[in-house]
This record gives structure tokens, C-alpha cells and sequence, in this order.
């Protein structure tokens, strides 16, 4: 009996084991697919949103940030000063009005602090108070408080697809469809139910939800997709935006952690296999289509626009089109609900929206943006399995997904308005004009911008269009201000989405490519574009600006340290115009600078023989500095240090000692000059620490310590910067 018991417990855990291995074993296996085809980016850089810390670049530092030269500098500060009076002349009642309400609307103040990258954001904050306050629109025109009209490629964030006259005429007449109900919320207009019949129609879909935002039907799509398949893991895809709600916000602008939302890589097929092999936790997968334009990225922003190579976009229409059918076939196979979160797409790139464009049905689609005729508004279409809130074998079990302003009387009119237009049989065409000519300016715009070989392009989607930079450049950013001095309207991010609209005629997209190559010229005349030919080391100059100031960011110096290292480097500059400007005298400081510097670890090992090549490299120095260089005794005068006389003298003190030295020892022969050179070597050393350590009492004494310790580290430094200062001129490639 013992013996069947022991046997049985061996067996229990020998079966407890296996499991246990066998559960191991595919967890194991789930993490490894799902980390190959996991977007780390996102994760990545909400770890480093908490470590980065403010870092303005100082006046200086914002012009030179991709190692310009004065000259260049002093043109750029030109351009910045003539489009600031630009804009307070132009635009004052506008900024008037901005100020008067930026510390009481947080609204304005995130826009205005997400135009540019953050180490430039002081430095234009100051100089450009921005804000589009408008009274009118005409076409594809506004007009701001001063009386100004301006091109708008914003596209009232999506929503501007037909034509702003269009729309007013939609609100206008769905408003007195339904001025008769007024605000009765519950009961529903009759106009409800029209709506709901063709949004059926161009979805494919079996039932319709409304909502007051995209954010929030988004939010309500993920939430009955959870109810209903009882599973609770969303996946997206990198880059993709879907609102403001922390659920499906991965990376930046959200700190909750989230263990509910998986984001993978687009177009990866590794992706394809985490949806099979994790179906049973996958309550949905949502895609933005117009995630094809520029895959595994964020939308194009010019707060992120460090360098060029931030932008990158991709011809999206057969190679994800492709994508999606492979998506389709592997949910539909998975039993995977494909979400389609078309409040961007939707009505934009063609009547019936992305699944029109790219061939591709969804189980769930979200509108948005235009769908309203111009009015807020919110839309989910979806399956009857997906769309049920209640449980029919659980009455306790609900998804409570409800609003006060839904199905808005106002709101269903303008719907119907444009719901109506959309389904009309010569909508179509307008569709294909409007695409038409939208590709057709890019194409003409792209020729002109190669033509006058202007570091940039212009790249679409329909008609979402964005500025991508053909060359290396730090400051590409900055064409939104001279696209707005040219009377163009963008939206906060910028260049990095625009839109074009029905309402733009042919004479509307030429005034657009005027004003388009005119800011690229402007531009470039104020030297904000580096050429190849004088800066062939422009990218590797940038490059290691850029690291610089992301360990800036990272590693806070104290402010006292970056002050003292402001003023050491400011008179290394005054130093190097003062007594450095010809050019044979900055090949010696090559030379000597070179030599310096291996004196510097020698020293360590032999001092005697680091101080004689040191002391030749001295006297080297020292005659460009007396013979080449003119009299500045009353600029180095200023640097606290000694003049060129008084160096001199002092060097010809240095050189008695050699002569002294061997004349006590008695012996003027070679051999009696080497037995006495280590001597001379540790006597040039002591008198080196008496003249240097004189120097820096006398300064304490004079000034104060911190003075003394500049000039010091300026001395010890100077070979450093003098190679860094001088080689380019000797070293560039042919």
C-alpha cells in the first residue's frame, strides 16, 4: 500500500512537473515571438521622457548648433529679426489678442510649446509669439484680426475635405433641419435614422454608435471590443496615433503604465505571427491606415525635427494595401476583431474611406473629423456581435458605454448634410479631381524645388501632403515661419502634415508652389542650409552637436560649472581673434598645440624629455605669435595673461638657463650637455611652475580666485582648442 502511494505521488508530480514545463515552455515561446515583433521605440522613449531634462540653448548656441561660421551666423540673425518685426507688424492685433488669454487657455500654450525642438524653443519663444486667431474664411482661405488672407493647408486638423463654403452651408442647413427640436437629448430626431442607414451602406457594417470626438469613439470601440470577445489585449501598430486617451497612447504623451495594449511593428511579418499565436488574448487589433505614409513613426511633427533624417516617408499604396489584406486574412483566421480607425482617413482619401482605398474590409470602423459636416463628432460601425453592450446570458453584465451629447440634434443635421453629398453620384469625381490635382502640384513643385536645387521635396498620400529634406540640416523646422511670413496657415505640427481641400483651384496650388519655393529661397538666403562645399564636415559637425546636447539633456551640468566653462571658451575665442589671424601662425599652434599634448601623458614617464620637446614646441609657438602675428599688446592686455612682449621675454629667461647650467658644470662638449639635460629639464619644469603659479597669485590677488582659475584652464586647455580651432583649414578634403 505504501508502495502504490509513493508511486502515485511520484506520478502527481511528475505530471505537475510537466505541465508546469510544459506552460513555462509556451510562455517562453510567446515572449520570444512577441519581443522579436515588438515595437520597443514607444516603450523606449517614455522611460526617457523622465530622465531628459530642459535644455535651452544659450543665444549663441541656437545659430551654430550645426557648426556654422560667423559669417552664416550673422545672416541667420538677420532673417530672425526681420521675420519677428514681420510678424508683430503684420499680425498685432492677433498677438494682442493671444497674449491676453495665453496664461488663462493651457490649449495655446501646449501648441505654441510643440512647434519646434526643445533646445530652440526658448530662443523663438521669445523672439515669435505666435497665434492664428481667425474671423473668416473664403475658399481655401482665412482671415485673421488684422484683415490678413491666408492660404490654409491645415485643414481644421482633418476635417476641411470638401471646401470651407461647403461646410458652412452644411451647418447652416442642418441646423434649421432640426432648429424646430432644439437641444432635446434622449429622444432622437427623425434624421437619426437616415444617417445610421447610410453610414451602413459605406461601412459594410451592421450597426452604428455615436459619439462627440474621435478620441472617444475610439475609446468605445476598444471597450466593447474587450466586452465582447471577454479578451482585454489591444494591439496597434508603431507610430499610429488614436487619439489622446492613455489606453492606446504606447509612447510620449502619456505616463500610465499600460499592460493592455501591445504595440507591434507595421509591415513586419513577425507581427502577423504574434496575432496567430496569442489570438485567445487579442480583443482587437486597431490600425490607422494613414499609419502606410510613413510606417513604424509618429505623425510628422516639426517638434522632432532635429535632423533630416527624422522625416522619412513611403509610397504606401500598393505595398500597404498588401499589408492590410495579409492583416485581414490573418485576424479572420485568428478570430481576431480588425479595427479600422478611420477618423483621419475616413472621407479623405476616397468616399468610402480607407477600406475603399486600400481594398480592405474591417469588423469595427471609427469616423471622425468631416463626417459631421463640419461639427463635432464621434462614429463607431461595427459587427452585431461586436457592437452588443449587455450580455443577453448575464444581465448583471454590461459595457456602459454612453454620452450626453450623442446623437446631438445639430449634429445629426450637419451629418445628414454631408452624409447626403458624400453618397451623391457626382461626389466621385470630385474625389478623383481632387487627388488629381493635388498629385499633379506635387509633381510640379517637386520639379521646381530640384531645379533651383532647394534641399527639399514634397511627398502625399491623396491629398495628405508633407515636406521631407533632402540635405543634413538642423534647422529645417524653421520653414514654417517662413512659409507663414509668406501668408501660408499650418497647424501646430507644422510642415509635417497639410492638407489640401476641394475648394483649391489650380490658381490656388500655383500660389501655393510660389509661396512654397519663395520661404525655401528666403530661407536659404539667410544661411540656414549648410552647402557641401563649405562645410564637408557638416554632418559629422551635427551629428556630435546633436549627441552634445542629448547628454545635455541627460546629465545636468550645474549652472555654476556651465558658466565657468561659458567664460573659459569666451576668452579662448577673444584670444583667438586678438593673436591668431594669420595663417602660418595657426599651423605653428598646429604643431606646438600637437606636440603640447604628447608632452602632456609624457611627462608621466620622462618629464626631463617632455619638458625639452615641450620647450621647443614653446619657442615655435612663441614666433609666430612675435614675428608673424601684429603688435596686440592692448587686446591680450584683456585676457589676463601676459603680452606677446612679455612672453618673450620670459621665454628668453628660459633660455639662459641651458647656458647657465652647462657653464657651472664645466663641460661645453655634446657629452656634457647630456649629462646636464635632465638637470635643465627639471630646472625649466620648476621655473615653468614658478612664472605659471606667480601668474595665478597675482590674479587671486588682483581679481579673485575664480578669474585666476579661468586663465589656468584656459592655459592648460589651449592646445585642445587650438586643434580643434585651426586643423579644419589644414586638413579638409580636397
Amino acid at each position: 500500500m505504501t508502495d502504490a502511494h509513493t508511486a502515485l505521488t511520484w506520478i502527481g508530480i511528475a505530471v505537475t512537473c510537466a505541465i508546469a514545463a510544459s506552460l513555462t515552455a509556451r510562455w517562453l515561446a510567446r515572449r520570444v515571438v512577441t519581443l522579436r515583433a515588438q515595437a520597443l521605440t514607444p516603450l523606449a522613449l517614455r522611460h526617457l521622457a523622465r530622465w531628459v531634462k530642459r535644455r535651452d540653448l544659450s543665444d549663441e548656441a541656437f545659430y551654430r548648433a550645426d557648426g556654422a561660421v560667423p559669417r552664416d551666423i550673422e545672416r541667420r540673425r538677420a532673417g530672425i529679426e526681420r521675420l519677428g518685426r514681420l510678424f508683430r507688424e503684420q499680425h498685432r492685433r492677433s498677438l494682442e489678442w493671444a497674449e491676453s488669454i495665453r496664461e488663462s487657455f493651457s490649449d495655446l500654450r501646449f501648441t505654441d510649446a510643440n512647434r519646434v525642438p526643445f533646445p530652440f524653443a526658448r530662443v523663438i519663444r521669445e523672439r515669435f509669439n505666435l497665434a492664428t486667431v481667425v474671423d473668416a474664411s473664403d475658399g481655401p482661405r482665412v482671415r485673421d484680426l488684422d484683415g490678413n488672407w491666408t492660404l490654409d493647408v491645415s485643414g481644421a486638423y482633418g476635417v476641411n475635405v470638401a471646401g470651407y463654403e461647403r461646410y458652412k452651408t452644411w451647418m447652416r442647413d442642418g441646423l434649421e433641419r432640426v432648429n424646430d427640436l432644439g437641444p432635446a437629448l434622449g429622444p432622437l430626431h427623425p434624421v437619426v435614422a437616415e444617417n445610421i442607414g447610410i453610414l451602413k451602406s459605406i461601412s459594410g457594417l451592421d450597426e452604428v454608435s455615436f459619439h462627440m470626438s474621435g478620441t472617444e469613439a475610439v475609446m468605445a470601440a476598444v471597450r466593447l471590443a474587450r466586452f465582447n470577445t471577454r479578451r482585454k489585449l489591444i494591439v496597434c501598430f508603431s507610430g499610429a496615433y488614436h487619439g489622446w486617451w492613455d489606453g492606446v497612447q504606447p509612447g510620449l504623451g502619456s505616463e500610465r503604465a499600460i499592460d493592455d495594449c501591445l504595440t507591434l511593428k507595421d509591415l513586419d511579418p513577425a507581427s502577423l505571427r504574434v496575432i496567430r499565436m496569442r489570438a485567445g488574448e487579442i480583443a482587437g487589433v486597431l490600425v490607422n491606415p494613414v499609419q502606410g505614409f510613413h510606417p513604424n513613426a509618429p505623425p510628422p511633427n516639426d517638434a522632432i525635427l532635429l535632423t533630416s533624417e527624422v522625416r522619412k516617408t513611403e509610397d504606401a499604396t500598393s505595398r500597404y494595401a498588401a499589408w492590410l489584406s495579409r492583416l485581414r486574412a490573418v485576424c479572420s483566421e485568428a478570430g481576431v476583431p480588425l479595427i479600422f480607425d478611420e477618423v483621419y482617413s475616413g472621407f479623405r482619401l476616397a468616399p468610402g474611406g480607407a477600406q475603399e482605398f486600400f481594398g480592405v474590409c474591417a469588423d469595427m470602423v471609427i469616423y471622425g473629423k468631416t463626417v459631421a459636416g463640419g461639427l463635432p463628432i464621434g462614429v463607431v460601425c461595427g459587427t452585431r456581435s461586436l457592437m452588443r453592450r449587455f450580455d443577453p446570458e448575464h444581465p448583471m453584465r454590461m459595457s456602459y458605454v454612453v454620452g450626453t451629447f450623442s446623437a446631438h440634434p445639430v449634429v445629426m443635421g450637419g451629418m445628414n448634410e454631408f452624409l447626403r453629398w458624400v453618397t451623391a453620384p457626382g461626389t466621385a469625381p470630385l474625389y478623383a479631381e481632387l487627388n488629381d490635382r493635388c498629385a499633379r502640384w506635387v509633381r510640379a513643385t517637386n520639379e521646381q524645388l530640384a531645379t533651383e536645387s532647394l534641399p527639399l521635396r514634397v511627398e502625399h498620400l491623396t491629398t495628405v501632403w508633407t515636406v521631407v529634406f533632402t540635405e543634413p540640416g538642423r534647422y529645417n523646422w524653421l520653414l514654417q515661419y517662413y512659409l507663414r511670413a509668406e501668408g501660408v496657415t499650418l497647424s501646430w505640427v507644422g510642415t509635417g502634415r497639410c492638407l489640401s481641400n476641394m475648394a483649391m483651384t489650380d490658381k490656388d496650388y500655383d500660389a501655393l508652389r510660389d509661396k512654397l519655393i519663395a520661404a525655401a529661397r528666403a530661407m536659404r538666403a539667410d544661411g540656414w542650409w549648410l552647402s557641401r562645399d563649405d562645410y564637408p564636415e557638416r554632418e559629422k559637425t551635427m551629428r556630435a552637436q546633436l549627441i552634445k546636447e542629448m547628454i545635455g539633456s541627460l546629465v545636468q551640468v550645474p549652472r555654476p560649472l556651465q558658466s565657468f566653462y561659458r567664460e573659459v571658451m569666451q576668452r579662448k575665442q577673444d584670444d583667438h581673434h586678438a593673436s591668431h589671424s594669420d595663417v602660418t601662425n595657426q599651423l605653428l599652434h598646429i604643431v606646438s598645440s600637437s606636440v603640447f599634448l604628447i608632452c602632456y601623458g609624457y611627462a608621466l614617464w620622462d618629464l626631463p624629455t617632455a619638458m625639452w620637446a615641450g620647450m621647443a614646441a614653446l619657442f615655435v609657438r612663441q614666433f609666430g605669435h612675435a614675428i608673424l602675428e601684429p603688435p596686440c599688446h592692448d587686446k591680450e592686455a584683456t585676457l589676463l595673461g601676459y603680452n606677446t612682449r612679455n612672453k618673450t621675454m620670459i621665454l628668453g629667461s628660459f633660455l639662459l638657463l641651458p647656458f647657465a647650467t652647462v657653464a657651472v658644470a664645466g663641460s661645453w662638449t655634446l657629452e656634457g650637455v647630456r649629462a646636464v639635460a635632465p638637470l635643465i629639464g627639471y630646472q625649466w619644469f620648476g621655473v615653468m611652475a614658478a612664472v605659471v603659479g606667480g601668474r595665478v597669485a597675482y590674479l587671486v590677488f588682483k581679481h579673485g580666485p575664480r578669474l585666476a582659475l579661468v586663465w589656468f584652464v584656459k592655459l592648460v586647455t589651449d592646445p585642445i582648442t587650438d586643434l580643434i580651432a585651426y586643423s579644419p583649414r589644414y586638413f579638409r578634403p580636397a
